[in-house]
């Protein structure tokens, strides 16, 4: 059945989300959703890696994945419309995470921007070096943007390598990085590429010839991609052909519109009772927009609205409890309001659980 990846991922989440959201917060993650709640869902979750990897989900598919999920008696709603996994579900996840497990490379959130760029890339810079080789210059390219064009103009003007050389480092380096790709089959990748005589496969051609579901192909597909992206990260002296793929392609601080606003107003010294009157917001949007900062920006200090002594109990009861309910945290701190429990876990949360 082919939406069966996708309940697998969606049932996922519910255990995840802990009875503590609706179906239409998964929406939101798989959909990439730029609000300040979505964000701190993916991090107070530890969702990050899925968002925005189901970008064209639609609101109706969800509620018809939800429905005969629920008919089977893997999941059921509680008295506020919140799904929680039933042991039917509990079960079922556990076996099909080990026939389909979701990509451990997959990392929507640090790469959902970089993404569609290095496959636009990458897949026009392959046809192109391989048309180069062999010396024939009339085909249609594969990515038709102006600014992919205009990229690969300069790239083949500053890439310091000689063209003839350009196809067998670009090789290297990818066999170099790929080589060591675990648990996902690089032809994931490779099958897509267009060369000289060779047109490469669609997406839905490549998971059929692979044996997949178009669900599961898709997260394999981003997972070698972002796993590329993070060869390039963490060691970009050995890829100096491929790190100029993804170059200028990052967001610096991935703030929503709204929160950048907040943001600058912080910095100038406002307080959050001030900044929510200056921008005639509700104290507690305001206060959204200061948990959004805190999960971006390693930077930012959250000791003006949390002392020392408070996030290191707030930590110390999060990392006992057994769920991260915020509800179970107060009952163990109550003299912590609800933002500063959500602030100190933005901040340090996903290191300390």
């Amino acid at each position: 059945m082919e939406s069966s990846y996708l309940k697998i991922v969606i049932l996922y989440c519910i255990k995840e989300l802990q009875g503590q959201r609706t179906i239409y917060s998964i929406l939101h993650l798989l959909n990439g959703k730029k609000s300040s709640q979505t964000i701190q869902d993916a991090h107070l979750f530890q969702l990050t890696r899925l968002f925005k990897t189901f970008g064209q989900l639609t609101r109706s598919e969800l509620e018809q994945l939800a429905a005969e999920m629920e008919n089977a008696n893997w999941i059921g709603q509680d008295e506020n419309g919140h799904f929680e996994l039933r042991v039917n579900g509990e079960k079922y996840l556990q076996s099909a995470l080990l026939e389909y497990p979701i990509p451990s490379s997959l990392n929507g959130w640090k790469y959902h921007t970089s993404t569609g760029v290095l496959w636009e890339r990458i897949s026009l810079l392959v046809q192109v070096i391989s048309h180069l080789n062999y010396n024939h210059a009339k085909y249609l390219p594969i990515q038709r943007k102006r600014n992919v064009l205009s990229w690969l103009k300069d790239f083949l003007k500053t890439s310091g390598a000689d063209r003839n050389e350009l196809g067998i480092l670009l090789n290297k380096e990818l066999q170099h990085c790929l080589g060591s790709l675990s648990d996902i089959n690089p032809a994931v990748l490779t099958l897509r590429l267009t060369g000289y005589n060779h047109i490469g496969l669609t997406a839905v051609q490549a998971a059929k010839q692979l044996g997949v579901g178009q669900d599961y192909y898709h997260h394999q597909f981003l997972g070698v991609l972002h796993y590329m992206l993070d060869c390039i990260k963490h060691s970009p002296s050995q890829y100096p052909l491929l790190g100029k793929l993804v170059s200028g392609s990052e967001d610096s601080v991935p703030l929503t519109f709204s929160t950048k606003k907040t943001y600058s107003l912080l910095d100038e010294g406002f307080g959050l009772d001030e900044i929510a009157r200056i921008r005639n917001l509700k104290k507690s949007t305001i206060e959204d927009h200061v948990v959004e900062v805190a999960l971006n920006m390693s930077s930012f200090d959250i000791t003006p609205y949390v002392a020392n002594a408070r996030q290191k109990s707030i930590l110390e009861a999060a990392n006992s409890s057994k769920s991260r309910q915020l509800k179970q945290i107060r009952k163990l701190v109550p003299e912590a309001d609800y933002f500063e429990i959500r602030l100190v876990l933005a901040k340090f949360g996903e290191e300390e659980r």
